[in-house]
């Protein structure tokens, strides 16, 4: 990549990571974004300019693929495409060294994931096969239930409005 490609691509991500709500933001999003107006580089590429750039920090990534060694391999990249329509990125995250992450940061991003991850285990429930095991659809409504537990401290805690306003709430 040539050095004024290189510096464009920076800046680029430099204003995402500046703009956006999440501030720890997933390289894959970032680069999906970047890549539906541009055709190159290539995600890996792209990753290596985006943490190459000493204005950025590279944060923990997460492997939605860990522990999923028993799916068949078009099951598991299905998985992992359900799970990035969902919101939820495998891979490096990004932040912008110059953003602060606050306690309002941080309540904020469990409140957004708290309620995709809600929504999401309540679409798996409602697509179980009838036939299906009653420990995995156990093992689901216990998911759910911690979820809305958590929800619940978050609304003690002030960051969740009561619990008559909950079908309006925002949603992330």
């Amino acid at each position: 990549m040539d050095a004024d490609r290189l510096f464009e691509m920076r800046q680029w991500v430099r204003a995402f990571l500046e703009r956006d709500e999440d501030i720890i933001v997933p390289i894959k999003r970032m680069w999906n974004e970047y890549h539906a107006a541009h055709d190159e580089p290539a995600l890996e590429e792209f990753t290596a300019a985006a943490l190459g750039d000493p204005d950025v920090e590279e944060m923990r990534g997460v492997n939605h693929a860990e522990r999923m060694e028993w799916m068949e391999p078009d099951e598991l990249a299905e998985h992992l495409e359900e799970m990035e329509r969902n919101g939820f990125y495998s891979g490096p995250r990004a932040k912008l060294r110059a953003r602060e992450i606050t306690k309002e940061h941080i309540a904020q991003m469990l409140k957004k994931h708290n309620d995709r991850m809600e929504a999401a285990l309540h679409a798996a429930r409602a697509v179980m096969p009838e036939d299906a095991d009653e420990a995995d659809e156990g093992k689901v409504i216990d998911a759910i239930a911690t979820t809305e537990e958590l929800r619940r401290k978050l609304r003690e805690a002030g960051l969740e409005p009561p619990e008559d306003l909950w079908s309006r709430r925002p949603t992330g």
